[in-house]
C-alpha cells in the first residue's frame, strides 16, 4: 500500500516534469492528476483484501449490495425463499400478524407457542436446543428476528400487542423486497454484538460482506472459524480480532440467516467442537459474487 509520503513524492515528481517541459502546473491540472492517480491507486488489487481493491472494499462496507458491487442479492422464486431459514421465520410471524394482532406476555415477550414455531423454522443452535421450553429470553434466534423486523420498521408493539406496520404489510406482498430490506439491515446496520459483553463494536460489524465473500470463497469444506478470523485480520489489522469475531459472524449472523452450518452435532464432539463452519447451498442461492483480480 502506498503511504501519504509516497503520494506526495509522486505528485512533486509530476510537477517537476511539467515544469521541465515548459508547462505550468495549474491547480486544476494538479487536482485532475491527483484524482486520476488516486482512482488508479484505489483500483489496484490488494493481497490483504484477497485481491479486492480498496475501492471494492469501500463499496462492500459503505454501499452493500448496490449495483456494480462485488456482492449482489439475487432475485428468488417463492420456492427458493422457502429454503432460507430467516425468511421462513419472518414470513411465518408476519403472516400471523397480518391476520391478528399478537398479545404479548405480561413481561412483553411473544407467547412460547409462537417462539417454538419460529425456532423450528429457523437454524438451530445447541445453546437453544438445550432448553425444552422455548421462550423468547432463552431463544437468541427469535430475539434477533424480532429486533430485525422492528428495526426494519416491519412490526411494532403498542399497549402489550405486536402488529404489522404499514411498511410490513406492503413488503409482505413483495418477498424479494422484504428479503433485500432485511439483508441490507443485517449486513450494514445490525450490531452483531448487542447480546454479548465484548466492548469492541466494530469487530464482526465492519466489512460483513467481505466476511460473506470469505465464506463463499473458502467455505466449501469444513474450516476452523479461526481461519476466517485470520483472513479478516489481514484486511482490518486495526481491530482486536478474536473469538468475538468468530461467534458474531458465524453464530449470530451467518447461521441465523441460514448461510452456514457449524460443527455442533454429536459426531463432532471431542475436537474443535463448535469452532468449524462450512457454507450451505443457501449462500450461493441468495448471493452472486464477483471474484477479485489476482494479485500475482
Amino acid at each position: 500500500m502506498i503511504d501519504q509520503d509516497e503520494i506526495t513524492r509522486r505528485l512533486q515528481d509530476w510537477i517537476d516534469q511539467m515544469e521541465k517541459s515548459g508547462k505550468h502546473a495549474e491547480l486544476d491540472k494538479i487536482n485532475r492528476y491527483v484524482s486520476e492517480f488516486m482512482h488508479a491507486l484505489n483500483a489496484i488489487p490488494r493481497p490483504d483484501f484477497n485481491g479486492f481493491s480498496s475501492e471494492q472494499m469501500h463499496q462492500m462496507i459503505n454501499r452493500p449490495l448496490e449495483a456494480g458491487g462485488p456482492v449482489q442479492l439475487r432475485q428468488l422464486t417463492e420456492e427458493q425463499m422457502e429454503r432460507i431459514p430467516v425468511m421462513r421465520q419472518a414470513l411465518h410471524l408476519m403472516n400471523a400478524l397480518a391476520e391478528n394482532e399478537m398479545k404479548l406476555t405480561t413481561q412483553g415477550y411473544m407467547p412460547p407457542k409462537i417462539v417454538a414455531e419460529l425456532y423450528e423454522l429457523g437454524s438451530h443452535s445447541w445453546s437453544t436446543d438445550w432448553y425444552k421450553q422455548k421462550n423468547e429470553p432463552k431463544t437468541e434466534e427469535v430475539q434477533v428476528l424480532r429486533a430485525v423486523l422492528k428495526e426494519c420498521g416491519l412490526i411494532k408493539t403498542r399497549v402489550g400487542k405486536m402488529s404489522l406496520t404499514a411498511k410490513g404489510k406492503q413488503l409482505l406482498a413483495d418477498h424479494n423486497e422484504l428479503l433485500r430490506t432485511m439483508m441490507l439491515f443485517l449486513f450494514m446496520d445490525y450490531n452483531t454484538g448487542w447480546l454479548d459483553s465484548c466492548e469492541d463494536d466494530e469487530v464482526g460489524n465492519l466489512g460483513r460482506l467481505y466476511s460473506l465473500w470469505l465464506l463463499h470463497h473458502y467455505g466449501e469444506n469444513w474450516r476452523g472459524t479461526v481461519f476466517y478470523a485470520d483472513e479478516y485480520r489481514k484486511a482490518f489489522p486495526m481491530l482486536n480480532v478474536g473469538y468475538a469475531y468468530e461467534y458474531r459472524i458465524f453464530n449470530r449472523l451467518f447461521r441465523f440467516v441460514g448461510l452456514c452450518e457449524i460443527n455442533e452435532g454429536d459426531e463432532f464432539k471431542g475436537r474443535n467442537w463448535g469452532r468449524e463452519a462450512r457454507k450451505t447451498e443457501v449462500l450461493d442461492l441468495m448471493f452472486a459474487f464477483e471474484e477479485p483480480k489476482s494479485t500475482n
